[in-house]
C-alpha cells in the first residue's frame, strides 16, 4: 500500500508542479517553486493570483483562531491544503475562470494578511503563528485510496461527529462518525435557548395552543432528521436555520409558555472538529493523530515543493 501511495502521489506531484491539465494550473512552476492559484474575491468582484502556500495561510487565518495550540492549527493547515487541491482537480467552477473562491457558501473562507485583525496588537504575532504552522506542513496532504479528500470540517461536533451520507448523501469511508471527547471548551459544545411556544406552532401553521414535538429521525451521529410537530413534519435543517440554532443535533422539553430547546455542536459535524482538534493538542496529540481521529484510514503524503 505504501508502495502505491508513493506511485501516485508521484504522480500527483506531477501534475500539480507540471501544470498539466489534471490539476489546471495557471503558472508552470520549477521544481523548486511551489504552485500559483487564482483565487476569486466575492465581496469585489474580482480574481487574484497568489502562491498555493501563501492562500492557505490565509484559510487558516480565516478559518480557525490563531490562539489554537500550533498542532491543531498544522492540523487545519492539512486540512485547507487538501480541500484545495481536491476542488481544483474537480475543476468546480468559480466566476472568471479561477481555481478557488473566498465565498464559504462554495469554498473555504481566506483573508489576506494586510486585512487580518487590525485591532488586535498582537496581529503580528499570530500571523507569525499560523505562517509557521503552514510552513511545517509545506505541501502536505491527505489521501485515502491514493486520492486527495474531501477535507471537511466543522466548528464544534458537540461530542460527536457526523457522517457524510447523513448530510449530503453518498457514503464517504473517512467521513463517518467519530467520538469526539475534546471540544467541550467550546461556547458551542451545549447551547439552550428558550421559544416561545406560539413561533414553534407558527413554524408548522397550527392553530393549536401547545406544541407536541417528537423527533422522527436521527442521523448516525444522533442529529434530528425530521421532526414531527403538532401532526406536521419538517426538516430539522429548516427548523434549524429558522430559529437560529447552532445545529440540528437537538432536545425539546416543552414548558407552558416556552419549549426549551438544547443543541450540541455548531455547523454540519462533519470532518476534522476544530475545538475537538485543539482539546487533543492540549492532551499532546501531535496533528497526524489529530487528523487520522477525524478522518479514519487516511494516509499522508508531501507533494514535495
Amino acid at each position: 500500500m505504501r508502495r502505491k501511495n508513493r506511485k501516485i502521489g508521484a504522480i500527483l506531484a506531477v501534475i500539480i508542479l507540471g501544470g498539466l491539465i489534471g490539476f489546471y494550473i495557471h503558472e508552470r512552476p520549477s521544481k523548486t517553486s511551489q504552485p500559483m492559484v487564482q483565487l476569486y474575491l466575492h465581496q469585489q468582484d474580482k480574481v487574484i493570483a497568489m502562491e498555493l502556500e501563501e492562500y492557505i495561510v490565509g484559510t487558516v487565518a480565516a478559518e480557525m483562531p490563531a490562539a489554537f495550540k500550533m498542532e491543531a492549527l498544522k492540523a487545519q493547515a492539512v486540512c485547507a491544503r487538501t480541500y484545495a487541491i481536491k476542488k481544483i482537480m474537480n475543476r468546480t467552477p468559480y466566476p472568471d475562470g479561477a481555481d478557488l473562491s473566498d465565498d464559504i457558501a462554495v469554498c473555504q473562507a481566506f483573508v489576506s494578511p494586510s486585512d487580518y485583525a487590525p485591532a488586535n496588537p498582537d496581529r503580528a504575532e499570530l500571523l507569525d503563528k499560523i505562517r509557521e504552522a503552514v510552513e511545517s506542513t509545506r505541501g502536505e496532504i491527505l489521501l485515502y485510496d491514493s486520492q486527495p479528500i474531501d477535507a471537511l470540517y466543522c466548528s464544534t461536533c458537540g461530542g460527536r461527529t457526523e457522517s457524510a451520507s447523513a448530510v449530503w448523501g453518498g457514503r464517504i469511508d473517512y467521513l463517518q462518525p467519530v467520538k469526539c471527547d475534546d471540544c467541550f471548551q467550546s461556547q458551542h459544545y451545549k447551547e439552550e435557548i428558550e421559544i416561545a411556544n406560539s413561533v414553534i406552532l407558527g413554524l408548522v401553521g397550527s392553530n393549536d395552543t401547545q406544541p407536541k414535538i417528537k423527533v422522527l429521525s436521527r442521523t448516525p451521529g444522533g442529529r434530528a432528521q425530521k421532526i414531527d410537530i403538532n401532526g406536521k413534519v419538517i426538516e430539522a435543517t429548516t427548523l434549524r436555520q429558522r430559529l437560529g440554532l447552532s445545529s440540528t443535533w437537538i432536545e425539546f422539553n416543552t414548558l407552558a409558555k416556552t419549549t426549551k430547546i438544547t443543541s450540541r455542536g455548531y455547523g454540519h459535524g462533519v470532518g476534522l472538529c476544530q475545538y475537538g482538534a485543539n482539546g487533543m493538542a492540549e492532551r499532546g496529540k501531535n496533528y497526524r493523530q489529530i487528523l487520522q481521529k477525524y478522518y479514519p484510514g487516511v494516509t499522508f503524503y508531501n507533494l514535495g515543493y
